[in-house]
């Protein structure tokens, strides 16, 4: 098995998807940052609230950042916010139904890239690889 620079290529890929992402978002006029994409995928499309500290452990970033993304997005009408009753500390988002078109729009893009990246592989490559990559994130995980 060749092994030249192999961290090269996972960071070639992962470039491509970014700027591949970046453009399609552009085409489709979607209303959001291709780093924000994180966000529309970690909230569930049915509305559910979720805690803010965590989205903010999920999406691994600081509170201060997401505060400042979810202004902007709540300002678009893209994000729900609500403190709760019990604990005004506590605040939860969601994304309203235009999100959710957007996040729909979002995995579309995200399968047509997939589709582009295994174009020549057959459906049994295609689960063999899902799965190596899948044990591969496991393994370097369990490093952090």
């Amino acid at each position: 098995m060749k092994r030249k620079c192999i961290i090269g290529k996972i960071n070639k890929i992962c470039s491509i998807s970014d700027r591949y992402m970046a453009k399609r978002i552009k085409e489709e006029n979607l209303p959001i940052l291709r780093n924000h994409i994180s966000l529309f995928y970690i909230l569930p499309k049915d509305g559910t609230a979720l805690l803010f500290n965590e989205v903010a452990n999920i999406w691994e970033i600081s509170k201060s950042s997401l505060s400042d993304i979810i202004a902007k997005y709540e300002s678009q009408g893209l994000i729900k916010k609500c403190c709760c009753y019990k604990d005004k500390r506590s605040v939860y988002i969601s994304l309203t139904p235009e999100a959710v078109f957007i996040k729909e729009k979002l995995e579309q893009i995200e399968i047509e890239f997939i589709e582009i990246l295994l174009i020549n592989f057959n459906d049994s490559e295609r689960n063999v690889f899902e799965d190596n990559i899948n044990k591969s994130l496991l393994n370097i995980e369990k490093i952090l």
